[in-house]
C-alpha cells in the first residue's frame, strides 16, 4: 500500500491538532516557491505569510474565525493566475496559495479533505516539476511511472511519511515546547523543490 493511500487513514488517526500540524509542516516546504515567484513578479504574497502566524498561533490556542476567513479570503484574491502569469512558478505558487487556502478551511471545519488536499498540492507540485514545462497531464504510462519513482517524488512521500510519524510521537498537550519542537522540525526542512535552495 502506497502513502497516498495509507495517508487518510493515518492522518484521521491523529487529533486535530496533529492533522493541523501536519499540514502545516508540508506548508513550510510549498512556501519558498511563492515567495520567490513574488520576488519576480512582485505578486504580493504577504497574505500567505500572514496566515501562516495564524496557522502557527492556532496551535497554542482557539483561532479566530473570522480572522482565518478574512485571510482565506486574502490567500485566494492573491493567488497567482495562470492566465496572466508565465513564470515557471507561477502553478507551484498557486499550489502554495490553494494549500494555505485548505489549512485555513481545516481550521473552520476540521474537515480531513481539506489536510488531504495540502498533501496533494505538495506531492502534485514535485510530480510537476519532475516532469518538465508544457508538460500535460496526459504522460505516457511509462513516464508516469518514471516520474513517480523519481527521488524527488518519492523524497516529498517520505517526508510526509517522516512528518506523521513525528507527530504520531509528539505529547497529547500542545503546549509551548511541542510548538517549539514542531517550528524546529519546520525551520530544518529543505523547500519542497530543490532549485529554491
Amino acid at each position: 500500500m502506497t502513502l497516498e493511500q495509507k495517508l487518510p487513514m493515518a492522518l484521521s488517526s491523529l487529533p486535530w491538532k496533529r492533522q493541523l500540524a501536519f499540514s502545516l509542516l508540508v506548508l513550510e516546504r510549498l512556501l519558498p516557491s511563492p515567495i520567490a515567484f513574488s520576488k519576480d513578479t512582485h505578486l504580493d504574497v504577504s497574505s500567505y505569510l500572514a496566515a501562516r502566524d495564524y496557522v502557527w498561533t492556532a496551535l497554542g490556542g482557539i483561532p479566530d474565525l473570522s480572522r482565518g476567513r478574512s485571510l482565506n479570503d486574502a490567500c485566494l484574491r492573491d493567488a497567482p493566475d495562470t492566465e496572466k502569469f508565465s513564470h515557471d512558478l507561477t502553478s507551484f505558487a498557486l499550489d502554495a496559495a490553494l494549500a494555505v487556502s485548505d489549512i485555513l478551511e481545516f481550521i473552520a471545519d476540521g474537515r480531513l479533505d481539506h489536510t488531504l488536499s495540502v498533501s496533494t498540492h505538495a506531492t502534485d507540485s514535485v510530480y510537476l516539476f519532475v516532469s518538465g514545462p508544457g508538460s500535460s497531464s496526459s504522460l505516457p504510462p511509462g513516464r508516469a511511472v518514471e516520474i513517480e519513482k523519481h527521488p524527488l517524488v518519492q523524497g516529498e512521500l517520505r517526508r510526509q511519511e517522516e512528518d506523521f510519524k513525528f507527530l504520531s510521537g509528539l505529547p497529547d498537550a500542545f503546549n509551548s515546547e511541542t510548538i517549539s519542537l514542531l517550528r524546529a522540525r519546520a525551520s530544518a526542512q529543505p523547500p519542497l523543490l530543490t532549485l529554491l535552495r
